[in-house]
């Protein structure tokens, strides 16, 4: 635990940090990173020192620092956090436990979202969504879905939609025509863990609150590669364990 209090001791001066985050993007020199700081040569050497002493990043021959293979790992990780951070009032109010472990730990896959508000916003997403699906749409949600009124928003189009709602959500409710029965498959899961929708190109996430409901008033949405992988990957872990009807 002392090397590892050690580390973020380390960590949690801005300017190390900033540092630390600069050289894992460039090269740099003592001069060029102590102009990034705006402070003296021997300031920012100490710094490095520090950095240094964690094993975090290492001097070249060329005067150049760069990270350790220790150093890159623990970059990779940081995003998480920080996207935590930037989002810390957020997620004080909603519950990420019920997400499969590997998801929490890719987190900062998600850095790259911008946050929605209200579910106006949130409803907005959906539809543009099925608007500008060209191939597919994937939907997950803890509430039930007007099935028919979905579907025929995209029967214009060459499309498929793949639709994870939980059990028992949609007894009672009226068969499919066969031309939606054609592109629509729904299938069944005992608890969705969080509200998706996205096509082949842009994905938006909405995760529970504190008492476990899906909370469709704020979430995440973007086009962005990683955070389109990290919903559909979800998605993908929920449909594959849900039952088929």
């Amino acid at each position: 635990m002392e090397d590892f209090a050690e580390l973020l001791l380390t960590l949690a001066s801005a300017d190390r940090l900033t540092l630390f985050c600069s050289i894992a993007r460039e090269r740099f020199r003592l001069t060029q990173l102590a102009s990034k700081l705006s402070a003296s040569t021997q300031e920012t050497s100490r710094h490095l020192s520090r950095l240094q002493e964690v094993r975090l990043i290492e001097k070249q021959s060329d005067g150049r620092f760069t990270l350790t293979s220790f150093g890159k790992t623990v970059e990779a990780i940081l995003p998480s956090l920080r996207f935590l951070t930037e989002h810390s009032d957020y997620f004080l109010s909603h519950d990420l436990s019920v997400l499969p472990v590997e998801f929490i730990q890719r987190i900062g896959e998600l850095q790259h979202g911008e946050f929605a508000h209200g579910i106006g916003v949130v409803l907005s997403h959906t539809a543009h969504v099925l608007r500008d699906a060209k191939s597919y749409v994937w939907l997950a949600s803890d509430n039930v879905m007007d099935l028919g009124t979905i579907g025929a928003e995209a029967a214009s189009g060459d499309l498929h939609l793949n639709i994870i709602v939980p059990v028992g959500s949609i007894a009672g409710a009226p068969p499919l025509t066969a031309k939606l029965a054609a592109i629509v498959e729904v299938r069944l899961f005992e608890k969705v863990c969080a509200g998706l929708a996205l096509n082949e190109k842009t994905a938006g996430v909405a995760l529970p609150d504190l008492s476990g409901k899906i909370d469709f008033n704020s979430g995440f949405a973007s086009s962005d590669p990683s955070f389109h992988k990290w919903c559909s990957d979800l998605f993908i872990f929920q449909w594959s364990k849900a039952k088929k009807i």
